[in-house]
């Protein structure tokens, strides 16, 4: 790997870093700089995957107070991540990489549209459909969202928080906080299945996870000053890049 690459990766994700500790869509930076320095895009996702593993980790002390506030509910929550998660990864090897890199622009597309409407899903669901955020309508959704982050690593963080934010964890600061923890036991676990099975590349991992663990740690600081609202507009705009790029390559 070259200096501009490896420079590349740790810029990338620095900026993941910094964004997944205060909202979500990191891997948009991340896994278009694992397909510009030449890695298919199954080797690319399970990179990304294993890469952001140690930012999502290095966040979570910034939001003690939010999940000692939520304590009760993460064991059940983060069983079924982990179900949905050993399900996903089964899922990709079994279904293999042609199918995975016919969906790769669906996946983005659907991801970003989903993180950007689920303020308004949330508000409609308290009111109207309340199995969706305490029942089992809202289990199962999580089961399959556990199953999307593991299939796929990029825009995974997007669904992951839209669906805590449905579900009720809070605040904005809430349902981040439990992303960052399913995000971390989903990547860490793809990362480890996928390593075994060749799917990841340890020359890339290192510089991404690097900066992505000093991104979320130290950048989260200055971060959380800013309003939320830009955040959520930056990251939706670049999903929509990113996707539009998937369609036209």
């Amino acid at each position: 790997m070259s200096a501009a690459e490896w420079l590349l990766l740790f810029g990338a994700g620095l900026l993941a870093g910094v964004i997944n500790s205060v909202s979500s869509g990191g891997s948009f930076f991340t896994y278009p700089a694992m397909l510009l320095i030449g890695l298919p895009p199954i080797d690319a996702s399970a990179t990304t995957l294993g890469a952001l593993a140690p930012g999502n980790l290095a966040a979570i002390p910034e939001y003690r107070d939010e999940i000692r506030a939520q304590r009760h509910r993460y064991p059940s929550e983060m069983g079924t991540v982990f179900v949905g998660g050993v399900l996903g990864i089964v899922l990709l090897l079994w279904t293999g990489a042609e199918v995975f890199e016919r969906l790769v622009p669906w996946l983005i597309l659907t991801a970003t549209v989903l993180f950007a409407i689920s303020p308004s899903v949330r508000r409609w669901a308290e009111t109207s459909a309340p199995s969706l955020t305490d029942g089992l309508v809202g289990r199962g959704l999580v089961l399959l969202v556990s199953i999307y982050l593991t299939y796929f690593g990029s825009g995974s963080g997007n669904i992951v928080l839209a669906l805590f934010t449905i579900r009720g964890f809070g605040d904005f600061l809430s349902a981040n906080a439990a992303k960052n923890v399913a995000m971390t036991l989903g990547a860490t676990l793809a990362g480890v299945v996928y390593s075994f099975f060749g799917l990841v590349s340890w020359s890339a991992v290192l510089p991404v996870a690097v900066g992505s663990a000093i991104g979320a740690r130290y950048g989260s600081k200055v971060a959380r000053r800013l309003p939320v609202p830009a955040l959520r507009a930056f990251v939706i705009g670049f999903g929509l890049f990113v996707a539009a790029w998937q369609f036209l390559t």
